[in-house]
């Protein structure tokens, strides 16, 4: 009678947990654990293929798809290279990028002047390049 109430009185969840871990451990005592080393070539692990996990298998293609690709590439191509009309971004593409950042020259000019004066390297088309941007190469 006393165990009887025993049981009435711990709660369901503690009775459950109990049981679930009881059987938890005897399927672990059930396993055996062997003190050897897994065996590599005997399992499956030994006919697997790095690339099969990285891109999958190779049936995954369809047979058609490198077709379709090159087909849509090739169209692409086509418009962007022969049929499209130039915009206003290709005309701004048109110029250097010393056209568009100004100082840029001047900059670029200096730095591969000092470069060339410890390389000794010819620097006339480059004090040629300044004297028509308005620098004096002997203040550099």
């Amino acid at each position: 009678m006393l165990k009887s109430l025993i049981n009435l009185r711990t709660p369901l969840i503690q009775r459950l947990s109990f049981s679930t871990t009881a059987r938890l451990t005897k399927d672990i005592a059930a396993k055996e654990v062997k003190d050897e080393p897994i065996k590599f070539f005997g399992s499956k692990a030994a006919s697997w293929k790095a690339k099969d996990t990285r891109s999958g298998k190779a049936e995954e293609m369809l047979w058609f798809q490198p077709y379709v690709v090159s087909g849509s590439l090739a169209v692409f191509l086509i418009y962007f290279c022969f049929l499209r009309e130039e915009n206003d971004i290709d005309r701004k593409l048109e110029g250097t990028l010393f056209e568009h950042i100004a100082g840029l020259e001047e900059v670029q000019l200096t730095m591969t002047y000092k470069h060339n004066l410890e390389n000794n390297i010819d620097n006339s088309s480059i004090e040629k390049r300044l004297k028509e941007l308005g620098v004096d190469p002997k203040l550099l």
